[in-house]
């Protein structure tokens, strides 16, 4: 599964993730995705980014949003 960097980007506004992150590792992120990061991976970057989540709630999130 796979979710647009459009897509990823508005999901961490919205639900305020990676706020403990700096802009080089949020660049970082949007890499590993074009790249073809799995949900997985990308949920565990978010989380060790962010505060108050929960690496599992992060995936269901991201696995709900994906594109098809």
């Amino acid at each position: 599964m796979k979710i647009s960097n459009d897509k990823l980007y508005y999901l961490c506004n919205k639900y305020q993730w990676f706020t403990n992150g700096d802009c080089k590792q949020y660049s970082m992120f949007f890499d590993r995705n074009r790249q073809g990061a799995s949900l997985e991976t990308l949920a565990t970057i978010i989380w060790i980014c962010s505060s108050g989540w929960n690496e599992r709630d992060i995936l269901k999130i991201l696995q709900q949003e994906c594109d098809l």
